[in-house]
Order: C-alpha cells, then structure tokens, then sequence
C-alpha cells in the first residue's frame, strides 16, 4: 500500500477521491481526520488499496458478493462501508492481500 498527497479540486467529495485512489470514504475521513467534505486546495493523505470496483447485480447480496471474490463478508462491508448493496451500485471488492 502506498501513502499519497492529493490536493482537493474544485467540488471533489470523498467519494469521488476515494474511487480514485481504490479506497472507502470512511477510510480517507478517518485517516485525515474530517467530517463532511474537504474544500478546494485542502491536502489530504490517501492510502491507495489494493482493490478492484464491481457493479452490484440483480439478487447479488453482500455476502454472495464475498463469495464470489473470496472475501470475508465483514471485510467487505468494513471496506464500503455498508451493510447491504442495491442494484447498479458501484462498490470496491478487497485483494487478499489489502
């Protein structure tokens, strides 16, 4: 895992930083200390995971998802930062190794 500076553009949230750099919003809030969303010119440090993205799929759930990909459902949650998904939603699925 590698440790990033990235300074906010113009009407960037978390989630879109986030999904650059392969990492949760909850992650990015947590290591740089902030609530809501950062503000133009604000630096943030950024742990780029090891991860790909998946499109939630019609009766997939969070746990056959993890079967799936061969993650531990919890960890999958805990990454997102969700308890369920829905339809068309775009979530991160962890390597092994993350």
């Amino acid at each position: 895992m590698k440790t990033l500076l990235y300074t906010v553009k113009e009407g960037e949230t978390l989630a879109e930083i986030s999904g650059k750099f392969r990492t949760t919003s909850s992650a990015l809030a947590a290591k740089n200390g902030i609530v809501g969303e950062p503000f133009e010119g604000m630096y943030l440090l950024v742990d780029e995971e090891e991860a790909f993205g998946y499109t939630v799929r019609p009766f997939d759930t969070v746990e056959s998802i993890a079967a799936k990909f061969g993650v531990p459902s919890q960890k999958l949650k805990a990454f997102n930062g969700i308890d369920a998904v829905f339809v068309g939603q775009r979530i991160l699925v962890p390597s092994e190794k993350s």
